[in-house]
């Protein structure tokens, strides 16, 4: 009884363990670093709404020399 005990404590203390804190630690780390990427991805879509830009001189026609 007291083998299974001690197989199961350490099971729980070195396994079991480890495993969920290092995943509850994971899933806050990508939390944060989706709500810091969140604003960010708002000011990229500013731009896209700009005017177009304005045309600077004339357009010349192009045409080929042989």
């Amino acid at each position: 009884m007291s083998i299974f005990l001690w197989f199961f404590y350490n099971l729980f203390v070195k396994v079991i363990l480890p495993v969920y804190k290092t995943t509850s630690h994971l899933k806050r780390q990508f939390k944060n670093m989706a709500g810091q990427r969140e604003p960010q991805g708002n000011t990229t879509a500013a731009p896209q709404n700009k005017p177009a830009k304005e045309k600077v001189g004339e357009y010349i026609d192009f045409e080929e020399v042989k």
